[in-house]
């Protein structure tokens, strides 16, 4: 009897635990849409990295690491795991590539102190290393306030090696309007500055300007 009390109070543990999991399970994709693809911060930086860029170079955002390069031969299989593990582990925020073959021209990653944000907060030595072993540049650019293209135009210029474009300086309120005509001067003058005198009007014509004024009005 107390067997079959036993096998009954088993039956229905099994049975609470079985339904337990049909019902977490009942929804196989329990999702909802992101209100953006990129945080407030990544999307400003990316407005300015385009600007920065221009056509020079195509913008790919967050791109792993294993995508950028592959395992030698010849090595073990243990290092091979495990090497893999660690490249399809670390993920890059921007990768300028050639815009005719696509070929790897640097990496730009996003650094945040804090990482609150899931920025890079220190430097991944690994991710460091395994750049520098391909011969990839790697540039690690602080989170702040007050970038302008022509920052981000200028660190990429000095990692890759190449001279700087100096921009244009840019004012804002400064620009003086002027005349959309050209001014009349109010009193006629000679070749040599004075002014010539001007015709004194008959009576005859002070009367018609007179009376066609009146008309007028």
């Amino acid at each position: 009897m107390e067997f079959v009390l036993l096998l009954i109070l088993l039956l229905v543990v099994v049975v609470a635990l079985v339904a337990s999991r049909f019902i977490d399970s009942g929804n196989p994709f329990p999702l909802q849409k992101k209100n953006s693809l990129f945080s407030p911060v990544e999307r400003s930086f990316m407005q300015l990295l385009e600007k920065a860029v221009g056509n020079d170079y195509k913008i790919l955002n967050r791109v792993k690491l294993a995508d950028l390069m592959e395992l030698k031969s010849g090595i073990s299989d243990k290092a091979r795991a495990s090497t893999l593990v660690k490249l399809n582990a670390k993920y890059l925020d921007f990768v300028l590539c050639d815009p005719n073959d696509f070929s790897v021209i640097a990496v730009l990653d996003l650094v945040n102190n804090s990482s609150k944000d899931g920025h890079k907060a220190v430097p991944d030595w690994f991710v460091n290393g395994a750049l520098d072993a391909v011969g990839v540049p790697y540039l690690r650019m602080k989170i702040k306030a007050g970038y302008t293209a022509a920052d981000i135009q200028a660190a990429l210029a000095a990692r890759l090696g190449k001279a700087v474009t100096k921009a244009e300086p840019q004012f804002k309120g400064l620009v003086k309007k002027g005349p959309t005509r050209p001014l009349r001067s109010l009193k006629p003058a000679t070749a040599s500055g004075n002014t010539l005198p001007v015709p004194a009007l008959s009576h005859s014509q002070i009367k018609a300007q007179q009376t066609a004024l009146i008309r007028a009005s």
